[in-house]
């Protein structure tokens, strides 16, 4: 199916996609059509909003919804289905109360200004990647510390604070409100992680005087060395990060965040921040080896970017990323306007800017003009270039970012294939890797539109044929993020 579909055809679908998940099922054995392939050996979590309401109370906007883990157990005796939510604190104090109790990312209490006033606690939503590593699964989220999940029954096992290095000990003139808003420091949905020593790098942003942004780093055996923070002249919007042999890359909006009126509950947090678009965005250069920060300007390159899908050090010293770009920033609370109107702006493409730290210069060079979202790659060491790109789109001419095919950039030939689901939408593409350097295969979640099923999609990476398919017993949500861990590297069940 091309471009063009019918805007309510797509918001129908859209609704389908964000219904409440109601059960909480173990080890469902499921049905296979086709054959799973040899040696694809392991288990498949996916994280993403399961709980779109509380109380009666619709949340209003799509990144709110509790966290909700899929486990799919995945090998030569067939697939098994397990899901559970996060039991975050918040979650469980809303069961028992049996209403909203705190206010979220895109959504205030109900009952106006009195209600959200001065209520500085945001719910941790635990509703954005799941990733292993040191021997832990933890379920992530931006603005606070993961949660960690037994990998095998998916029972919730508490906060992950590695050892306290997540508490919040920052002094300064606001210290106190940062505290206040958490006690714990923010970590980042979206680690890196050196597929060659096991090592993680992530980040965090810390609202005070002065801003700052942390920086982690956690060892193979889960231990993370003490934060090391740096100043950033506003509280700004960060969703990744690139890591290289050289640098730790951050791209830098022009944001702002209308701090005072979401702190006295005028405004939710997401709609308290102004993206300027129109300007360029800034990369927030961080050398691996210690040496100093520096900040360039990426001119004539404005925009917004939620995901890098990777960055490494070009031979003449350059940095080159592979980013997915919109030319404005997406509102997706307003989901009606959105799809009926069109707006091309906010229908993400993939693109490489190739940054010169010595002159400060940049160029940009698009992929092509089909829409291309949540981009993975194959894994590897901390700046090795990948010649694959894989993720989800659209055909071209596509007006809203309705994403319903998977696809895969070829970066040395500029080849872009696609496998379009016409009205289905298709989550983030897991990639497998093969022996010996092969591709391997793509693990995804559909969801099949007008028959409220979610089907698992396993498909050969190369050329994006489907190689086997299993329905899951419940509709679950399309979803953000997820990871493929090896039997093997599982631990027994306790």
């Amino acid at each position: 199916m091309g471009g063009d579909l019918d805007s309510d055809a797509m918001l129908r679908v859209l609704a389908e996609a964000s219904r409440t998940v109601e059960e909480e099922l173990t080890r469902v054995a499921l049905r296979v059509e086709g054959d799973i392939p040899e040696g694809l050996d392991g288990v498949l979590f996916r994280n993403g909003p399961g709980r779109f309401e509380r109380g009666g109370v619709r949340y209003a906007h799509p990144f709110d919804g509790d966290g909700h883990i899929v486990r799919l157990d995945i090998g030569p005796d067939g697939v098994c289905f397990s899901n559970r939510f996060v039991r975050t604190r918040e979650l469980v104090a809303e069961e028992q109360a049996g209403r909203m109790l705190y206010r979220t990312f895109g959504t205030n209490l109900p009952g106006g200004l009195p209600a959200n006033l001065l209520r500085l606690s945001i719910k941790s939503s635990a509703n954005t990647n799941v990733v292993w590593q040191g021997g832990r699964l933890l379920a992530l989220w931006e603005a606070s510390p993961p949660y960690r999940l037994d990998p095998h029954s998916l029972a919730t096992l508490g906060t992950e604070t590695f050892d306290g290095r997540l508490r919040n000990r920052f002094p300064g003139p606001l210290g106190w409100l940062a505290r206040r808003l958490s006690a714990d420091l923010p970590f980042s949905a979206h680690p890196r992680i050196d597929a060659e020593t096991g090592a993680l790098i992530n980040f965090g942003l810390l609202f005070g005087r002065p801003n700052r942004l942390l920086i982690y780093r956690v060892d193979r055996d889960g231990r993370m060395a003490e934060p090391e923070p740096h100043t950033l002249p506003r509280y700004s919007f960060v969703h990744d990060l690139a890591v290289t042999r050289r640098w730790r890359c951050f791209l830098l909006p022009q944001a702002d965040f209308d701090v005072p009126s979401a702190l006295l509950g005028l405004k939710t947090p997401v709609g308290s921040l102004r993206i300027a678009t129109d300007r360029p965005l800034q990369a927030l250069l961080i050398p691996r080896d210690g040496g100093a920060a520096q900040t360039l300007t990426l001119e004539g390159i404005g925009g917004f970017v939620f995901h890098i899908a990777q960055g490494f050090d070009g031979k003449d010293g350059t940095l080159v990323l592979d980013v997915a770009r919109y030319r404005d920033y997406p509102v997706f609370d307003d989901f009606a306007a959105l799809f009926r109107e069109g707006r091309p702006g906010m229908v993400p493409h993939l693109e490489r800017i190739t940054l010169d730290p010595a002159s400060g210069r940049c160029r940009r060079d698009p992929w092509g003009e089909r829409a291309f979202e949540l981009p993975v790659t194959a894994p590897g060491p901390f700046g090795e270039p990948r010649r694959h790109v894989y993720g989800i789109g659209a055909p071209p001419g596509r007006g809203a970012p309705y994403l319903t095919a998977i696809q895969r950039l070829d970066t040395a030939t500029g080849e872009m294939r696609l496998r379009d689901f016409g009205l289905d939408l298709a989550g983030e593409p897991i990639l497998v890797p093969g022996p010996d350097g092969e591709e391997g295969w793509l693990l995804s979640l559909l969801h099949r539109a007008g028959r409220e099923e979610t089907e698992l999609v396993i498909l050969r990476a190369s050329d994006l044929a489907i190689r086997a398919t299993a329905t899951l017993p419940c509709l679950v949500p399309v979803g953000f993020h997820g990871c493929w861990v090896p039997r093997g590297a599982l631990p027994a069940p306790s």
